[in-house]
């Protein structure tokens, strides 16, 4: 792997997870605090500057860590099939979390978020290890 922006996969998984816990945080900022409504998504979902700022790091945190972990499968010697399930069950978790912006069932966004915590914290660990 390439010793790019960050330096070893222990360090650049480490960048990844501050930038994504400060997107969570900022994210969880109460709607009071955050100011007018800049883009409405859905009923309930909208998006202001707040949340954009937040939405921005856990994207760029995201994207990071989703390269480190697709450039260091070839050396996590998973199985195929476990490769496969957790693909499946991350894109399940992803799904469910765009679905519930524009669903009723507010709720799924749980799920959704369950479900990709879990392949991300069967993956993260093996990519962060040399």
């Amino acid at each position: 792997m390439s010793q790019g922006i960050g330096g070893a996969p222990r360090a650049q998984v480490a960048i990844t997870a501050v930038l994504i816990v400060a997107g969570v945080l900022i994210l969880f900022v109460p709607a009071g605090d955050e100011g007018p409504v800049l883009v409405r998504v859905s009923e309930g979902h909208g998006l202001s500057a707040v949340d954009g700022v937040g939405a921005a790091l856990l994207a760029i945190g995201g994207t990071w860590l989703e390269v480190l972990v697709v450039r260091r499968l070839p050396h996590l010697a998973l199985p195929p099939r476990a490769l496969f399930g957790l693909g499946l069950l991350a894109g399940l978790g992803v799904g469910l979390l765009i679905a519930s912006v524009f669903s009723g069932f507010f709720w799924w966004w749980a799920v959704g978020a369950t479900a990709l915590g879990v392949a991300i914290l069967v993956l993260v660990p093996l990519t962060a290890r040399r």
